[in-house]
């Protein structure tokens, strides 16, 4: 949580304002109120036939595990001009962000993150070129994907089965889930 105003620099206090449900950090100088919200993710399965594209991650945190071009978004990008950045800085595949298919939204209120899943798919067999964030990138088909090696697994759940399947039935239907932490937390 923030401490000082970004404004005028004076510290802040959490105050319940008139109407609102919740207290929230307010500047006890100029009264600036710092809404707090959640960071956005995006991830892209992009996909040629039956094979998916998967990187293995150089960077903490889950180095060495594998998983979908993914990272934040930046200020001033749309969602899905962020999966085209990611997928390019990761994997080196330039994408158009019109060939963007929303894949699955996962909110995860007790990290204040919000993951927004795309897919695409790709018109001919990619040449990988990996990115400084990425050990190597790969297109993974469901029967040789390393399931057991994969990052993120507490936060994207079945994301990775759930796409196989899609795309074996053609059957894609955009879902969005809540993931809580284990009880007990």
């Amino acid at each position: 949580m923030l401490k000082f105003c970004s404004s005028c620099g004076q510290p802040l206090a959490l105050r319940q304002l008139a109407g609102d449900t919740r207290a929230r950090p307010q500047c006890t100088g100029c009264g600036t109120i710092h809404y707090e919200n959640p960071k956005v993710l995006v991830w892209c399965f992009a996909h040629w036939q039956d094979r998916v594209l998967f990187c293995r991650r150089a960077t903490e945190p889950a180095k060495g595990y594998w998983g979908p071009p993914a990272g934040f978004v930046e200020l001033g990008e749309t969602l899905e001009e962020a999966a085209v950045r990611e997928t390019r800085e990761e994997a080196g595949i330039t994408l158009d962000p019109a060939s963007l298919i929303l894949f699955k939204v996962v909110s995860l209120p007790h990290m204040s993150q919000i993951y927004v899943g795309f897919r695409a798919a790709l018109p001919a067999e990619p040449i990988l070129a990996p990115g400084p964030e990425v050990l190597e990138a790969r297109m993974w088909s469901e029967r040789d994907m390393p399931f057991h090696e994969l990052a993120y697994r507490q936060m994207v759940k079945d994301a990775p089965e759930d796409f196989f399947r899609a795309l074996r039935t053609g059957q894609f239907v955009a879902d969005s889930v809540t993931v809580r932490p284990p009880s007990g937390r």
